[in-house]
C-alpha cells in the first residue's frame, strides 16, 4: 500500500495558511494588496481586539463578477498572472492565487463585491462554502473576517497581547498610506478612528500625518536616479532619530519591502551626523524595472531578489550624503506646548480638510500620542543639564528664519556670554541663544584638524627613544599587514616582535605619544572585534579616537578668551554642526520662541 497520498484541498490551504497568514497583520496587508490592484482610491480598514474578533477591509475597486467571486477562493487562481513569463517582470501586488482560499481556510469568512453591473455575496467557514447569492451594494469589495486562528491553537498562542498586534497593524496601514499617498486609507479600531490619510497624492501631507508636525518641518522630499533605478522619497535631517531601523520605509515600485542591504546604506549615509546607536526617519520608493527584481520569493512577499544591488547602494551613498551635507540646519528648542493647544490644532486640521463634524467628534477621542498627528517616543531627546531640563529638543514651530552665513562658516558671528556647569558655553547671536557643547564642539574641531594632517602626508616623523610594545595581540600578528594598510595613512607603522606581541618605533611629529596610545589601542581593538571592516571606517574610527582624547573635558571649566577661540574655531569647520560620533555641537533658542514664553 502506497505511504503517500495527495493531500485535499482544504488541508493544501490550511498549510499554506502558516506562511501567509502569519498574524492578523499579514491578512490586512494581503486584502489591502488586492484592493490596490482592483484600482481603489479609498480604503477602509476596521478590527476589534487585535483583528482577532474582526477585520474587515471595504474599498471602491473595480469589484468581482459572479464567477470571479467564486474563482477568487479557489487555490492558485488569479488575475494577476496567466503565463510563466509573467513571472519575470510581476507588476501587481497580488499574483500567486494563494491568500484568500488560505485566509478562508482559517477563518470564518464573508465577502460581498460588486464589478458595476450586479453585486454577490460568499461566505466560508474555515474552508467550507456555506453561503452564495445576489445582493445589493456599491461598487467595489468588502472582505469580513472573524474568528481567527480559532481552529487552529498551535497559531493561536504565539498571538501576543491585542495592543501589540494593533500596533503592527497600525504600521502596516501607514506604511501603505506612504507607499500609496494618492489612495484615501481609514483605520477605525474598537469603532474608533486611529488613523487617516486623504489620498490627496502628498507624500509630505502623508508624511506629516504619520510622525508629526516637529519631525515633518525638518524633513525635505528627494529625487534622484542612474541608468538602472531612480529613488525618491522623504528623509528627515539627522535631529529626529530612532532606536532601531523600523522607520527606514523602503518601497519597491511601491511594494513595501525588507532589505537589510538597503537599509544598512541609508544608515551609513547618516553615520557622520548621527550617533551609532541611533536610526534615520526615511521614505524611500525605489523605481525599477520589474526585470530586475523577483519578488517570488516567499509568500509574504516581504522579501525581494534584486540584480544590481550594488549600484543601487552606491547611488545611495552619494546621493544621501551629498544631500544631507547641503541641508543641515542648527538644531533648535522649544518649550513644550500644552497639549490643550495640540489637540486644538488637531481639530483645526481635521476642518481644514472639510471633515464632517461626526468625524472631527471621533477623532477628539483619540489616543494622545494621534491628537496632533505627532507621534513622540519616550528618550527620544538629547540629554541635557538639570538646569536646563524643561528644554525639551525640537524643531521650531511657528517660522522659519534664513540662516545668517558668514564668510568663515555656516554658523553667525556669535557673542559668548559665559560657561554654564563647565560643560556649556552660551553665546548669543542675531537668531537667539546657542547652548553650545564644549566637549563635542571641541571633538569636531580636532577631527577636522586630524583629517587635514591625514591628507599632508609630508609631516616629518620622530623615531621613539623607547620602542613601544604592544602585547596581547596574538590574533593580529597574522594579519599585521592588513593592520599596517591601514595605519599608513597615520604614518604610523608596527613590526611583530614576537608571535603574541607588536612593537612601534617611529611616529608623526604631529601626534602626541598619549594620543597615540589611546588612538593605537582603539584601532586594534576594532580589528579584533570586526573581521572585514573597511579602511574608511577605521580611519574615520581612528580620526574621532584622535579627536575626541585631545578635546576639552565635559566639566572642565574654561577662561573667556578659551571659549571665544573655541567658538571662532567651530565657526571655521566645515560641517559643524555634529562631533564625529554624531551628537549635536549646539542647540539654538530662537527669539521667537523666548518672546512667546515670556508673554511679550
Amino acid at each position: 500500500m502506497s505511504k503517500i497520498k495527495v493531500l485535499d484541498d482544504h488541508l493544501t490551504n490550511m498549510i499554506a495558511a502558516g506562511e501567509v497568514v502569519e498574524r492578523p497583520a499579514g491578512i490586512i496587508k494581503e486584502l489591502i494588496e488586492n484592493s490596490i490592484d482592483a484600482n481603489a482610491s479609498e480604503i477602509e480598514i476596521r478590527i476589534e481586539e487585535g483583528g482577532m474578533n474582526l477585520i474587515e477591509v471595504k474599498d471602491n475597486g473595480d469589484g468581482m463578477s459572479k464567477d470571479d467571486l467564486v474563482l477568487a477562493f479557489n487555490r492558485h487562481s488569479t488575475s494577476k498572472i496567466s503565463t510563466a513569463n509573467d513571472l519575470n517582470a510581476i507588476s501587481s501586488f497580488g499574483f500567486r492565487g494563494e491568500a484568500l482560499p488560505s485566509i478562508a481556510s482559517v477563518t470564518h469568512l464573508s465577502a460581498t463585491s460588486h464589478d458595476g453591473s450586479a453585486g454577490h455575496v460568499i461566505e466560508f467557514n474555515h474552508g467550507e462554502r456555506i453561503h452564495f447569492a445576489r445582493i445589493a451594494r456599491n461598487k467595489g469589495t468588502s472582505i469580513r473576517i472573524n474568528q481567527l486562528f480559532l481552529k487552529t491553537p498551535a497559531r493561536l498562542k504565539h498571538i501576543k497581547s491585542i495592543q501589540y498586534e494593533t500596533s503592527i497593524i497600525t504600521d502596516t496601514i501607514q506604511k501603505f498610506s506612504l507607499a500609496h499617498p494618492d489612495i484615501a486609507f481609514s483605520f477605525y479600531n474598537e469603532n474608533k478612528l486611529n488613523f487617516r490619510s486623504f489620498g490627496n497624492g502628498d507624500l509630505k501631507e502623508a508624511f506629516h500625518r504619520i510622525y508629526g508636525n516637529a519631525i515633518s518641518k525638518d524633513s525635505i522630499e528627494f529625487e534622484t536616479s542612474n541608468y538602472d533605478f531612480k529613488i525618491s522619497g522623504v528623509m528627515a535631517l539627522p535631529m529626529h532619530s530612532r532606536s532601531n531601523r523600523n522607520a527606514i520605509n523602503l518601497f519597491i515600485n511601491d511594494r513595501m519591502i525588507r532589505f537589510p542591504k538597503v537599509q544598512r546604506a541609508v544608515s551609513d549615509a547618516y553615520r557622520r551626523h548621527m550617533p551609532s546607536d541611533r536610526f534615520p526617519i526615511v521614505v524611500m520608493n525605489i523605481e525599477v524595472d520589474p526585470q530586475l527584481v523577483d519578488v517570488n520569493v516567499h509568500p509574504s512577499k516581504w522579501e525581494v531578489r534584486l540584480s544590481k544591488d550594488k549600484v543601487l547602494i552606491e547611488l545611495i551613498l552619494n546621493y544621501f550624503e551629498s544631500r544631507l551635507s547641503e541641508e543641515m540646519r542648527p538644531q533648535r528648542m522649544v518649550f513644550k506646548e500644552k497639549e490643550i493647544v495640540e489637540q486644538q490644532s488637531f481639530k483645526e486640521d481635521l476642518l481644514n480638510e472639510r471633515i464632517f463634524p461626526a468625524e472631527v467628534e471621533e477623532a477628539s477621542a483619540l489616543p494622545a500620542s494621534f491628537s496632533s498627528f505627532e507621534r513622540k517616543e519616550e528618550n527620544e531627546l538629547p540629554q541635557v543639564d538639570k538646569e536646563t531640563s524643561f528644554i525639551e529638543v525640537e524643531t521650531l514651530k511657528e517660522e522659519i528664519i534664513e540662516k545668517v552665513e558668514s564668510e568663515s562658516g555656516k554658523i553667525e558671528p556669535l557673542k559668548v556670554l559665559s560657561q554654564m556647569s563647565g560643560k556649556y558655553i552660551l553665546a548669543q547671536g542675531d537668531l537667539g541663544l546657542y547652548i553650545i557643547d564644549q566637549h563635542a564642539a571641541m571633538e569636531r574641531i580636532r577631527y577636522e584638524y586630524y583629517q587635514d594632517r591625514l591628507l599632508d602626508q609630508n609631516h616629518p616623523e620622530q623615531m621613539l627613544l623607547m620602542p613601544h610594545v604592544i602585547e596581547g595581540r596574538k590574533s593580529l600578528v597574522g594579519r599585521i599587514d592588513e593592520v599596517n594598510a591601514v595605519l599608513k595613512q597615520f604614518q604610523i607603522e608596527l613590526d611583530v616582535l614576537d608571535e603574541d606581541s607588536l612593537i612601534l618605533r617611529s611616529m608623526p611629529m604631529w601626534m602626541k605619544e598619549k594620543e597615540l596610545n589611546e588612538f593605537l589601542t582603539e584601532v586594534l581593538d576594532g580589528f579584533e572585534d570586526e573581521k572585514n571592516i573597511s579602511e574608511e571606517d577605521f580611519r574615520s574610527l581612528g580620526l574621532a579616537t584622535l579627536a575626541c582624547h585631545s578635546s576639552v573635558r565635559f566639566n572642565e571649566y574654561l577662561s573667556m578668551p578659551e571659549m571665544i577661540a573655541l567658538v571662532e574655531d567651530l565657526r571655521a569647520c566645515r560641517q559643524a554642526y555634529h562631533c564625529p560620533h554624531g551628537r549635536p555641537t549646539f542647540l539654538s533658542v530662537e527669539h521667537t520662541q523666548l518672546i512667546k514664553e515670556f508673554k511679550r
